[in-house]
């Protein structure tokens, strides 16, 4: 891996590919709770299985990182771009973005950005194209509990296909990798018309305790009911959910004990895959995954 850093940091700092190695994920998890990330162990195992890395090593200690999710030959996302605190300001956030690119080769890229990382990725030709909204709280029996108006059931083996195409249809490319994985991780359920899904959300164990995501629907009460449905069977545990600004679904996630916590913006370096049906992403996997 050809050395991209600024003169000033080259003689102690370099960067190698992430691997699946405990010491690489172990590495990345003190990485992201230096950075206040609540991530486990786990969830950079899945990251690393579904995606590539890149990491920084100075002697022989990790101080950054950088993923991308290909979603076949056009399309990938890419995220967990971390530099430890004391390393940032010496050009090492741009060198992990320039090596994680080359990775993703001539697709289009997609990535949610913080405040602080929004003037970098514009220099690499992002730009902004909506936002994503974080809901994070401990579910309680004190809130007043979404009703099941709608046939919510867990999906079954022989629903997955049909999971797969709607996902695609969503959000553009295929993600059939990924989903494969997060359905091994945690509970998918379905709404279910004609003895048919319809539309379908997983939630799974993430950071602190579960995330639901994706949300996958072609309106906001198949999305409710599937929402509901997770909230009602995960009561007492921290739950998170992160939704596109265009859902609709923030006042109604707040009124259920779910309010906003941090905000991010959607960017993106070429073009979106054209969306070819009536489904839409009302929650993100997350926001490294899309």
């Amino acid at each position: 891996m050809n050395s991209i850093l600024p003169p000033e940091a080259r003689p102690s700092i370099a960067l190698r590919p992430m691997t699946g190695a405990k010491r690489d994920l172990e590495s990345a998890l003190q990485l992201s709770r230096a950075a206040g990330w609540a991530y486990r162990l786990e969830d950079w195992r899945i990251a690393q299985v579904l995606g590539q890395g890149v990491l920084a090593e100075e002697n022989g200690q990790v101080i950054g990182s950088a993923l991308c999710w290909p979603y076949g030959d056009a399309f990938a996302t890419c995220g967990s771009i971390i530099v430890a605190p004391a390393m940032q300001g010496r050009g090492l956030g741009r060198a992990l973005l320039t090596q994680v690119l080359e990775l993703t080769g001539d697709r289009a890229v997609m990535l949610n950005s913080t405040a602080e990382g929004t003037r970098l990725y514009q220099s690499f030709g992002f730009d902004a194209l909506g936002s994503v909204h974080q809901h994070l709280a401990q579910t309680s029996a004190d809130h007043p509990q979404p009703s099941a108006d709608l046939p919510v059931r867990i999906a079954r083996a022989n629903d997955l296909e049909a999971l797969l195409q709607m996902d695609q249809r969503a959000f553009g490319a295929d993600r059939r990798r990924m989903i494969g994985e997060l359905t091994q991780n945690g509970a998918v359920a379905v709404v279910e018309c004609a003895g048919r899904p319809q539309a379908y959300a997983i939630c799974r164990p993430f950071g602190l305790g579960q995330v639901i995501g994706p949300v996958v629907a072609t309106g906001t009460e198949d999305a409710k009911a599937l929402i509901g449905y997770f909230l009602r069977t995960n009561l007492g545990q921290t739950l998170r959910i992160d939704i596109p600004g265009d859902s609709g679904l923030g006042p109604w996630l707040t009124a259920q004990g779910l309010p906003e916590v941090g905000q991010v913006t959607t960017m993106i370096r070429g073009q979106h895959p054209a969306i070819s049906g009536p489904e839409r992403i009302f929650a993100l996997a997350s926001q490294s995954f899309g």
